[in-house]
């Protein structure tokens, strides 16, 4: 039974319609989920911030939240708690997640003897039996597509980006609620940049990669266009790097123009358009912009140097062994089972060491052989290697 609204008791009420970045007005999803509520007495605050989480990930429609009464300002109080439920776990399911999940939510408080009664109601964009769907198909992606077992952190993060910026199309339909969702990034195959973010959110956090989405806006250098926009951060080599695989969709995943850029350098392709970190909520919402948010997260000034790579050298550390062979023997086997490449365009050509246009067992043999024979004291290069293996020069 879901429970009523105490409107004698009622203190003080916040009404806030959030997730939607954009847009602030978009219709409901239309929810096919039973009602479910509930309602818990807790002891302390990071019991009800726990339950209110768990709450968030039920797509329960109301609950309420009891406290003792500390003499905090209650309306306050109310945006902590849920401020509180999106904090940052490294499970994909909840942190930036849980915030760009929900549509609306509104809060009544009210008081009854020495504790404080926090009755909220919640909107999503999607039901629980969607989510379930999502959860499903999206584990049935990460293990057929083996993206966590992609070596390198580097090679992981561009693997699952390529994939969504050449598998996602950008919905032109704003009026559609599931297009700000990832049910319809990965269900449907489009989306607009909110439910692209929260695709790869998942993703990410999947793979133990941290990241965060950002809300803000997009404004021209004249400042006569302006609209809402999101994008992430990613973690690497200890430092933040930008990514909007919105903006970079339109290339099909052939080439990344605001791939893992820095601060100096993210707006570097098109600078007449510039992504602005905002703060659009100051009660659910991160301050972005605040130095807070910037000691938590550092973001490097400049893009990330991808690794050079070279004939024979796949991971980019300037020698040719075994680590090679290794990697591209493990391509092979990705590509055997049909999943998606983890290689670069440029990794694949430089694998490619016999240039038959395959890669596969052989290109991997060569690399070993030649490991080997340079191990040995010679100092033949690559090229020369697989001269004399063509002229039917062997080694042993």
């Amino acid at each position: 039974m879901k429970l009523p609204f105490k409107a004698a008791a009622l203190l003080s009420a916040a009404v806030l319609a959030f997730a939607a970045l954009p847009p602030f007005s978009a219709a409901a999803a239309q929810l096919s989920v039973p009602e479910i509520s509930g309602e818990y007495v807790l002891s302390s605050e990071s019991e009800a911030i726990q339950q209110l989480r768990q709450s968030l990930k039920d797509h329960s429609e109301s609950v309420e939240i009891v406290l003792p009464d500390n003499g905090e300002e209650p309306k306050e109080k109310s945006y902590q708690l849920l401020y509180g439920a999106f904090d940052e776990t490294g499970k994909g399911t909840e942190g930036d997640y849980l915030r760009f999940s929900i549509q609306g939510f509104k809060c009544s408080i009210s008081k009854e003897n020495n504790e404080r009664h926090f009755l909220y109601s919640f909107r999503y964009y999607t039901t629980q039996e969607e989510e379930a769907e999502l959860t499903e198909k999206l584990d049935e992606l990460m293990s057929s597509q083996n993206f966590d077992g992609i070596s390198g952190n580097y090679n992981k993060i561009r693997s699952i980006y390529q994939y969504i910026t050449s598998s996602v199309e950008y919905s032109e339909n704003e009026e559609d609620p599931y297009a700000f969702t990832a049910y319809s990034a990965l269900l449907r195959g489009t989306a607009v940049c909110q439910g692209v973010t929260q695709l790869l959110y998942r993703m990410y956090n999947d793979c133990g990669i941290p990241c965060r989405i950002i809300a803000g806006e997009t404004v021209s250098v004249s400042g006569s266009n302006r609209g809402n926009h999101v994008w992430l951060i990613v973690k690497l080599d200890e430092q933040y790097y930008y990514l909007d695989p919105t903006w970079d969709m339109k290339f099909g995943g052939k080439s990344f123009y605001y791939f893992l850029k820095g601060s100096n350098d993210l707006d570097s392709a098109a600078p007449r358009l510039q992504h602005i970190a905002t703060n659009a909520d100051q009660k659910t919402f991160p301050d972005y912009a605040s130095e807070e948010f910037a000691a938590a997260y550092p973001i490097a000034k400049e893009a990330y140097k991808a690794p050079e790579y070279s004939q024979g050298d796949i991971n980019g550390d300037k020698l040719i062994n075994a680590v090679d062979a290794s990697l591209i023997l493990a391509e092979y086997a990705r590509s055997s089972t049909g999943c998606f490449s983890s290689f670069s365009t440029s990794q694949s050509g430089y694998a490619d060491v016999d240039s038959n246009g395959i890669i596969d067992a052989v290109d991997a043999s060569i690399v070993l052989s030649y490991y080997t024979q340079i191990s040995n004291g010679s100092d033949i290069s690559l090229s020369d290697f697989i001269k004399n293996l063509d002229r039917g020069v062997y080694y042993v």
